[in-house]
């Protein structure tokens, strides 16, 4: 639920373990069992996710979604969009407009 209400914050996964008794270890190794994912892999995933739906709903710039989700360098956050869903935010958000 931590990960979820605060994925655009910049969270610290050794510190979020400590704060909670935890070795880092232990709590990536549970977390992972339990989500199929690292928290990172987790904490991408929502950013990504909720970036392409503000592709598709809204009239924001790039470089303002890439803020909203938690990323401050736009061409990181454009290469990792792209790695993770084939097409550049641009090509994405031009892609879903050519369809409607």
């Amino acid at each position: 639920t931590f990960f979820s209400e605060n994925y655009n914050q910049n969270i610290n996964i050794d510190d979020y373990a400590a704060s909670r008794g935890m070795s880092v270890s232990w709590f990536i190794r549970n977390f992972k069992k339990y989500t199929g994912s690292t928290p990172m892999q987790f904490i991408v995933g929502i950013r990504i996710n909720n970036a392409q739906m503000l592709l598709e709903t809204t009239t924001y710039s790039i470089n303002e979604i890439s803020k909203i989700v938690g990323y401050d360098n736009q061409l990181y956050f454009s290469r990792l969009f792209h790695k993770l869903k084939g097409y550049s935010p641009r090509e994405y958000r031009k892609k879903i407009r050519n369809k409607l």
